[in-house]
């Protein structure tokens, strides 16, 4: 007699009753395994879900250390880029203070030159002065010997006509007197060729003097050639491109524009 068919009569009540205990322990296990299995299924997911999590993770790192890869190239590359703009600033610095230099050693080669020519001018001046100075003592010695024929010509005059000589001394006479007057013309026209072969060239003589050196010059054309610079920077950027003014001063967007240039080659 078995206890699934509950019509089969039982040949004492302790058979029955362990029947029932068997039946019931047969119950008790087959809903211990069904628990156990879904205790199992649901460690199952729960590991399957686990593992995709770690795969997921896994992923995810795996993302982070490229992207952090990525990241220390670009670091690497911006560091790179950096230290060449900073060498390329250092040799325009560089080239700049050379370009300085050489301008400053000109300048002083200019005023070097200037004061050279300053000095011969002045040199020229005094020579010319000079030479004036001589030619009016020159002057000055022909009027005195010219003063001093004239009186002599006139007392050899006044004893021409005192006396009353013979045609010998007659003729001797007036020879005496024509030798003076024409030694007295002869050093008047002296005179007055050294008065005007002397005093003509000291007057045509120019000396140029310009109010506004040759380095000056050169130094106001720089200082405009700049000024123009930066106002046509602060128009193009400022103004009509619609940017701040003072992001013209700043190294910074230059640096941007050359970038933006060597991209677009």
């Amino acid at each position: 007699m078995s206890v699934d068919n509950p019509n089969q009569e039982y040949r004492t009540r302790e058979e029955y009753k362990r029947a029932k205990a068997e039946e019931l322990q047969r119950k008790k296990d087959a809903e211990k395994r069904a628990k156990d299995e879904t205790r199992q299924q649901k460690d199952a997911e729960k590991r399957a879900k686990d593992e995709a999590r770690q795969q997921k993770d896994a992923e995810k790192r795996a993302k982070d250390e490229t992207r952090q890869q990525k990241d220390a190239e670009k670091r690497a590359k911006d560091e790179a880029r950096q230290q060449k703009d900073a060498e390329k600033r250092a040799k325009d610095e560089a080239r700049q203070q050379k370009d300085a230099e050489q301008r400053a050693k000109d300048e002083t080669q200019k005023t070097k030159d200037a004061e050279q020519r300053a000095q011969a001018v002045a040199r020229k001046t005094q020579n010319a002065k000079q030479q004036t100075q001589a030619v009016t003592h020159k002057t000055q010695n022909a009027e005195k010997q010219s003063q001093t024929v004239a009186p002599k010509t006139q007392t050899l005059d006044k004893q021409a006509t005192t006396k009353a000589p013979s045609q010998k001394g007659e003729k001797g006479g007036t020879s005496k007197v024509k030798k003076t007057e024409k030694s007295a013309t002869r050093g008047a026209q002296r005179t007055k060729e050294s008065k005007n072969g002397e005093t003509e060239p000291v007057s045509h003589k120019r000396i140029r003097i310009r109010l506004i050196p040759i380095w000056l010059r050169i130094i106001l054309i720089l200082v405009l050639v700049i000024v123009s610079v930066m106002t046509g920077a602060v128009v193009g950027y400022g103004m009509l491109g619609g940017g701040e003014i003072a992001e013209v001063f700043k190294e910074s967007t230059w640096t941007h524009i050359l970038d933006l240039v060597e991209k677009g080659k």
